[in-house]
């Protein structure tokens, strides 16, 4: 049977892209924005491929490759290895040794809603010992998980393990905090941000509700608030603290210290109040110090307003590097093992810069462009995604 591709399937990109058009912030959900029913599984395998990869070393050491599509959602699990989701659904698997490489490629058709087709298009993904999970960003809104093989690939067809038809409904970026509970976060669903929860490695998830008159859920979000998918860099977690970033109409920093069920809200001197203004990505480098990043996606190179740190968790926060150091940036990321004190921002056409002192000055690196950057847990390798392309780099050619 021939699948045709559903009109009126809401697939907005939220963060331009090349060959697409400029989309604003999403709105407040409708009640009447609803889709036919969904089938809870992913389509037919479309292709599997296995092979070298083609890797090319420029002057500052960095191995680049080509790969099509866009691909903001990047994880590593090992100094030699990074998982990578995109744009056209498609899912790979990276592994470099000794100066050679595999590329794994791993696609699906999409998921089935009616009769037709909804489009697959990652912005978030992570890596538990079982299986890949992958938030994408069409509408209906769902997350896809597949258990990981030992021959490197993952079991297809990729389950959808959870949607929603609501046509407000964009997730922007998943987090394993370990390797069972789970959570992911998207815009606002009624009256706060969508925030759902798996506690059995990614096979169920339960929404967490908008804490309007209880204890329990999550703050009511502020007009325009929204997250951007820029490099699945809206959530954070050190132990059992889970931290998440908004943008757009307020860019707010909020923190669960029990993981993900109750919530407390914290303001942040980023500039905000624009479409495409406040916070893009975060880390923590331990429970109290986190980094936040972003700016104005129209106006990339304003250096006001769009960095802060905090060293008590979150609920202050202090503005750094004013009018110096690299200007928007879509993904930044403490080095593990540094004491908190080594920091990569990346950012298109920004390049790469790094820090040496937590993120109060800068050196650029690299003019080489990338939406997201990723350590190996051990921080000895610097995995980067971006449009069309993907790179690593070692610590030691960063300088540290």
């Amino acid at each position: 049977m021939t699948h045709k591709i559903a009109p009126g399937i809401r697939f907005k990109a939220k963060l331009p892209q090349e060959n697409t058009s400029k989309e604003s912030m999403p709105k407040h959900p409708s009640k009447n924005g609803r889709l036919g029913k969904v089938v809870l599984f992913a389509l037919p395998l479309l292709g599997a491929s296995c092979g070298s990869s083609d890797w090319q070393e420029d002057r500052q050491g960095i191995l680049h490759m080509s790969i099509p599509g866009s691909w903001r959602a990047i994880a590593s699990t090992s100094p030699n290895d990074a998982w990578l989701a995109g744009s056209s659904g498609e899912w790979v698997h990276m592994t470099h040794s000794e100066g050679a490489g595999t590329v794994r490629r791993m696609a699906d058709q999409g998921v089935l809603v009616s009769d037709s087709l909804a489009p697959l298009h990652f912005r978030g993904i992570a890596v538990t010992s079982e299986a890949v999970i992958a938030t994408g960003i069409a509408s209906p809104a769902h997350i896809q998980r597949a258990a990981i093989q030992a021959d490197g690939t993952v079991s297809l067809p990729r389950q959808s393990v959870w949607v929603s038809t609501d046509s407000a409904a964009f997730m922007d970026a998943i987090i394993a905090l370990d390797d069972q509970p789970l959570i992911a976060m998207g815009d606002p669903l009624g009256t706060c941000l969508c925030v759902v929860r798996s506690e059995d490695g990614g096979q169920t998830w339960k929404k967490m509700p908008c804490a309007d008159f209880i204890d329990l859920g999550v703050p009511q979000a502020m007009p325009g608030e929204a997250a951007f998918a820029a490099s699945n860099g809206n959530l954070a977690a050190q132990g059992d603290t889970v931290w998440m970033l908004s943008g757009g109409g307020a860019s707010r920093v909020y923190r669960s210290t029990d993981r993900g069920i109750h919530w407390q809200v914290f303001p942040t001197p980023l500039q905000q109040g624009g479409q495409m203004t406040g916070g893009f990505s975060m880390d923590f480098a331990d429970a109290q110090r986190g980094i936040i990043w972003g700016g104005n996606w129209e106006a990339k190179d304003d250096r006001n307003g769009r960095a802060a740190i905090t060293e008590d968790g979150g609920a202050t926060w202090t503005v750094v590097a004013e009018d110096h150091g690299p200007g928007y940036g879509s993904s930044v990321r403490y080095q593990p093992g540094s004491g908190g004190r080594h920091v990569v921002v990346v950012g298109t056409p920004g390049g790469i810069d790094l820090s040496e002192d937590g993120g109060r000055n800068w050196r650029h690196f690299s003019d080489s462009a990338f939406y997201a950057a990723r350590f190996s847990p051990d921080g000895s390798t610097l995995w980067l995604s971006g449009n069309g392309n993907m790179a690593m780099v070692s610590a030691h050619d960063l300088g540290w």
